[in-house]
């Protein structure tokens, strides 16, 4: 399904659902840099001269579109298309084929479809070790190149410091980092979401991905799932993060870190919730035996 967007005699074509950078490239070309998607309504000017049509291909487009009354908003339909394409391949196969039998009365029958479709939200935490770099500077000001490394103690007292320059080094892209991942096509299914930050346990700082999936992944699904965090931490936005300078001292002429998600150690890990909190029982007996 397309939306057409058009102001005077001007149109912009976006295919549904739209991301939010891609629709404000388009109104950025129709001259609406300040519209939102919220001011966009279906088959109904706005105040900013502004008018969404839509081009529908089949029979579940078609049903979707007439459904929709005059005026209904924009954003809520884009909405509720993500919602559609974000089910399970089943799922969606079975909403598709009841509104091409049944077809659709209303649009708040197509979203109770859509709700009633979609599967119970799973969240889960994976968690992995830092490495820290710590670079001073001389009497003379001098950066010590060769820097020496700290431990997750360390990275703990300055959690506030990582966390927020983990913050600003992703504020300038808003895409949920789930649509970056490619491979085992179940989790391309159920995966929702996945947020990078840090946890603080016992004492130590460590990585930690909060993942959103539509039902639980079976166990080749999560393998490949961890496999695709540890290549995001090596070589994707943990890559970007760790050479990101971090002032622990307050000032630029001070000490700095660079806080990384990755080693290429043999004792690296990403590990589920499950598995971390054995790891940490597991080291903690270890060093109650000393």
């Amino acid at each position: 399904m397309n939306a057409i967007i058009s102001r005077g005699d001007k149109t912009a074509h976006v295919q549904l659902p739209v991301g939010r950078k891609q629709l404000s490239g388009a109104l950025s070309y129709l001259g609406a840099n300040h519209t939102s998607d919220y001011d966009l309504k279906y088959n109904e000017e706005n105040k900013d001269g502004l008018k969404v049509s839509l081009e529908c291909f089949g029979v579940v487009e078609n049903a979707i579109a007439k459904a929709l009354p005059v005026g209904f908003r924009f954003h809520t339909l884009n909405e509720s298309l993500t919602l559609m394409g974000n089910l399970p391949y089943q799922n969606r196969r079975e909403v598709e084929n009841t509104i091409k039998v049944d077809g659709l009365e209303s649009y708040e029958q197509f979203n109770k479809m859509l709700v009633d479709a979609y599967p119970q939200s799973v969240t889960t935490k994976y968690y992995c070790p830092l490495t820290v770099q710590v670079h001073g500077r001389d009497s003379y000001g001098d950066i010590d190149e060769d820097g020496y490394e700290e431990d997750a103690e360390f990275a703990a007292r300055h959690e506030d410091l990582i966390r927020q320059k983990l913050l600003e080094y992703n504020a300038s892209d808003e895409v949920n980092m789930a649509e970056y991942f490619h491979g085992n096509h179940g989790v391309s299914e159920k995966l929702r979401s996945a947020d990078w930050d840090f946890e603080r346990r016992n004492g130590e700082l460590y990585g930690c991905i909060t993942v959103q999936t539509a039902g639980p992944l079976t166990e080749d699904e999560e393998q490949d799932l961890k496999e695709w965090i540890s290549g995001q931490n090596s070589d994707g936005l943990g890559e970007g993060f760790e050479q990101q300078e971090i002032y622990f001292d307050g000032t630029r002429y001070g000490g700095f870190m660079y806080v990384s998600l990755w080693n290429s150690g043999d004792d690296y890990y990403i590990d589920n919730q499950d598995e971390f909190e054995d790891r940490l029982m597991s080291d903690g007996m270890t060093m109650g035996g000393m």
